[in-house]
């Protein structure tokens, strides 16, 4: 007779026989074997996922990550590509500005990042838009940006203008909360500092300061901000 710790160890058992990343899906798996014909890569089963020499973007080594596409290859087989940008569309119908997207990073290039949309299609952030570390292979919610005549994806990591602002308004007064009220940042400083602290130009940083000050939440002085007394 089956106990309810036997249920639940055959569902966990069932779970962990599931691929990490099921046709169609991007992700990044593990390097686990290299030979003559290619690389073999950790799927999460007791056998691996293969990826040919030609799907490949670039030589990995065992322990490595690598941001692949999971796919059947002509014969039915599963099987996995580096090369995802020859898998997926990058002039996709079905978006709109601004809307909201899952993305995955997946290759630096000389512009920034190019990124998979919601499994499906591809974008690019440009590094000049890009207020935080990227890394290939991280999963980031993001935006549409825009479409270009081409039909091809501009990205973004933040919203539209005035959500943006919202937004960061919020956050200010969080970190103003948790910083008893003081906070070492100003209109003033240094972009890299605006950056790091808030992922953001130093433009849209501002722009939450004006809108905070005219509302009267906050007091800014030259090298810092506070809450009003």
């Amino acid at each position: 007779m089956k106990t309810n710790s036997d249920t639940q160890n055959n569902t966990d058992t069932e779970a962990a026989a599931l691929p990490l990343l099921q046709p169609g899906e991007c992700g990044s798996l593990r390097v686990v074997d290299i030979n003559d014909n290619g690389v073999w890569l950790d799927q999460g089963l007791p056998e691996d996922l293969f990826m040919p020499w030609a799907e490949q973007r670039r030589p990995r080594e065992i322990g490595q990550y690598e941001t692949v596409l999971v796919y059947r290859d002509n014969s039915g087989r599963l099987a996995a590509s580096s090369r995802i940008d020859h898998h997926l569309d990058d002039r996709p119908a079905g978006f709109q500005p601004w809307d909201k997207v899952s993305l995955l990073v997946f290759q630096r290039t000389d512009l920034g990042f190019k990124a998979v949309i919601d499994n499906r299609a591809i974008g690019l952030l440009y590094k000049d838009e890009v207020f935080r570390t990227l890394r290939v292979g991280q999963r980031v919610p993001g935006y549409v940006k825009r479409i270009r005549e081409d039909g091809r994806i501009d990205l973004s990591l933040q919203p539209r203008s005035r959500e943006l602002t919202d937004q960061l308004e919020r956050q200010v007064l969080e970190r103003l909360t948790e910083h008893g009220g003081r906070l070492d940042l100003s209109d003033g400083s240094p972009p890299e500092a605006i950056r790091e602290a808030f992922g953001t130009s130093k433009k849209a940083f501002k722009r939450a300061l004006s809108s905070l000050y005219k509302s009267r939440r906050i007091v800014i002085e030259r090298d810092h901000i506070r809450l009003p007394d």
